[in-house]
Order: structure tokens, then sequence, then C-alpha cells
């Protein structure tokens, strides 16, 4: 991984923890500031720095003077290593936040992908199997259906658009889990041949996992 790769890391944590209007700025004449976001009606202008050892003082210099020219209300520096004691006494005189131990991996850009294709498939599916429900009656049209029909449409939903986002990730694999656990074991409980059933766990297990990995990998920012 490089610098550039890791700035778009950053944003991607950054949009993770309900920043908003996240954009990674130019290479060239960035004025010190990698990333611009805001959250809660503030500004940050945020400067990334993939190192292997701790991040010194020219850092927190950098991003305050770039914070200023961007007119930001906070100046951050995010990196995935750590800071020295010089840096942090700077960056507490000058009020610039630091987050230390930024992932420079997170989840896998692939699975990402891989879980975008599974869940817009699944959303499909349950659509299209509401419509085939309701004009010709298969699945039979019950209760029972309707309701694990739509925590496939949900579970789906939340995923497609809360990748990035805690709380959806976690509830679209409650839903998955539930799905399983109403509708897919009591068939694999009593058919041999169901025994398949039990891949059903796997969105379950890839979206909490990527939720608690994300949200407990990364630490808060050091105010």
């Amino acid at each position: 991984m490089d610098g550039l790769q890791f700035e778009h890391r950053c944003a991607e944590l950054l949009r993770y923890r309900g920043f908003h209007k996240v954009a990674v700025t130019k290479g060239s004449g960035d004025q010190g500031v990698d990333i611009l976001a805001q959250k809660n009606g503030i500004k940050y202008g945020i400067q990334c720095k993939y190192y292997s050892y701790p991040v010194g003082n020219k850092a927190i210099q950098e991003a305050y003077a770039g914070a200023d020219f961007y007119d930001c209300d906070v100046a951050m520096v995010m990196t995935n290593s750590t800071f020295t004691r010089q840096a942090r006494e700077l960056a507490d005189k000058l009020g610039v936040e630091l987050w230390e131990h930024c992932s420079p991996n997170g989840s896998s850009s692939v699975m990402s992908r891989l879980m975008r294709i599974f869940n817009l498939f699944f959303l499909t599916i349950g659509l299209c199997m509401c419509a085939s429900a309701r004009l010709l009656n298969f699945p039979e049209e019950t209760i029972r259906t309707y309701m694990n029909l739509l925590m496939l449409i949900l579970a789906s939903l939340s995923a497609l658009l809360g990748w990035n986002h805690f709380l959806p990730c976690i509830l679209s694999g409650m839903l998955y889990f539930g799905i399983f656990l109403w509708t897919i074991l009591p068939l694999v409980l009593t058919s041999d041949s169901n025994w398949y059933g039990i891949l059903m766990l796997l969105p379950a297990f890839i979206t909490i996992g990527h939720a608690l990995y994300a949200r407990f990998r990364n630490q808060e920012p050091i105010p």
C-alpha cells in the first residue's frame, strides 16, 4: 500500500464513522491537507501519514496550516502508526486531533464488491418472489412467506446502502441470521439433503464481522 491508497482507506474509514462530504484532495498543491470532511456541522482538514515509524511535529504543523488554508474548523492527522511525544504536545497546544492505528487493510475491496453483488442478487430475489406470491401464489401467499421475504429485502437493502456504517451492517447481519434460524435451519434439521442451507450463515457472519472489525480495529481520534 502506498500513501495515496492509504488516503482513500482513511476516507473510507471516515465515511464509516459518520463523516460526510468526504473528499480526497489533489496530490499536488494540497497545502498539507489530504482529505476534507464534515461531521456535525464541523469541517475537518485531514492529513494522512502511512509510516512505519511514529509521526513527528512536521505533520502536525502541516495539518494545522493546511486546515487554516481551507477554512476548516478542525485539523486532524491520521496514521497507521502512532505519534511522538513532541507531536502529541504540539497537537495539544494547537488543537489538532490525532487518529492513530488506522488499519491500512480494513475490509477487502474484492469482498466489498462480492457482497454488493450478493446483496443485489438477494434483493432481486426478494422482490421477484413477492410479486410471484402475489400474482401466481408461488410461494404460497402467507404471512410467514411475506415476513421471510421482507426480512430478505431489508437485509440486502441495509447492506447495500449502509456497508460503510456500523448499525446498518449489524442490522443486515442479524436479519440474515434471523432468516437462517426461522426458515433455513428447520429445513436442514428435517432433511439431510438440505445441509447446504448452512451456507446462508455466510452473509450473516461476513456482514457482522465486517461491521465489528471496522468498528473496533480503528481507534477513535485523540481530541
